[in-house]
């Protein structure tokens, strides 16, 4: 589910919309899901999406915020893969 649906079912101005794009963008790319794990990337996708939305409508946030706590979410589910 991209992120654009989910901010469709919310309220952010365009600028906060970018902040949180960014955010996401930022995470997944330092996530790095392998391509030939596509229903693994969807999960993870979604739940970055969700979790930086959800984060978002907090005072005071920022991209770098918004990434870091995205990430520690995906890292720290049971359904993120063992080293």
């Amino acid at each position: 589910m991209p992120i654009r649906s989910l901010l469709a079912e919310t309220s952010f101005d365009p600028e906060q919309t970018e902040m949180i794009a960014k955010a996401f963008d930022d995470a997944w790319t330092e996530l790095q899901i392998a391509k030939d794990e596509p229903a693994m990337a969807s999960l993870v996708r979604t739940a970055l999406a969700r979790r930086i939305i959800e984060m978002a409508h907090r005072p005071g946030v920022e991209v770098q915020k918004l990434r870091d706590d995205a990430i520690a979410y995906v890292k720290n589910n049971p359904l993120w893969p063992a080293p």
